[in-house]
């Protein structure tokens, strides 16, 4: 009789325990179904389309100031090769042609240089390193990827029928305006020796200018 009790009230809290449990979860369930989920409208990612060309070719123009001549313009080409996402080659070659020195002009008919003597060109071979990579913004709705870097290299300087090695150094801004098409604004000192006016001297030439380059 015991043992048929017990059974008897064992089955009868195991039926309670069940409705409760079931009671429970309906509750549950229904208070999930009065929570609001927010209609949020999902875009897919799209990648930028840039590029991945290697080479630059562009032209550049600007002023040279050569030591005892003065400053005069300066127009070039430029041809660079991007080695990895911090380092590139460039290869430069430029012209200009020189003004009358200050002795010249003061002394009226002396002429140190012809005029074909005063053609300058140089051409170069400089590595660079992309020091800061970032972006310019400019007003609300522009920005450009853009990089300040430094080069520096060795070439030849030739005027007044003479060659004379070069080394080159300087900094520089690269602005991409698009996937294809980047600007630049550089200053660069050309360093050499020469004897022109009589005694050796080193020369540093500054040179700053603005250019255009594709990527191809």
């Amino acid at each position: 009789m015991e043992t048929w009790l017990k059974r008897l009230l064992l089955t009868v809290a195991l039926s309670a325990l069940s409705l409760i449990a079931n009671a429970a979860d309906t509750q549950t369930r229904s208070v999930l179904d009065k929570i609001i989920t927010p209609n949020l409208e999902r875009r897919d990612p799209v990648s930028p389309n840039i590029d991945t060309e290697d080479f630059e070719l562009g032209f550049y123009a600007g002023i040279i100031n050569v030591e005892d001549f003065g400053s005069n313009t300066v127009t070039g080409l430029r041809l660079a090769y991007h080695i990895s996402e911090d380092f590139f080659a460039e290869a430069n070659y430029a012209q200009s042609t020189l003004q009358e020195t200050s002795f010249e002009r003061l002394s009226g008919s002396t002429q140190l240089l012809s005029d074909e003597q005063r053609e300058l060109n140089y051409y170069n071979l400089s590595l660079g390193y992309n020091l800061l990579p970032g972006e310019i913004f400019i007003g609300k709705d522009w920005s450009f990827n853009s990089a300040i870097y430094l080069l520096a290299g060795v070439g030849n300087t030739n005027f007044a029928d003479d060659d004379y090695f070069t080394y080159n150094a300087g900094i520089g801004l690269r602005l991409l305006a698009t996937d294809w098409l980047a600007l630049h604004f550089d200053v660069r000192s050309h360093i050499y020796e020469h004897e022109l006016l009589g005694e050796a001297q080193t020369v540093f030439n500054l040179e700053s200018h603005a250019g255009v380059t594709f990527f191809f």
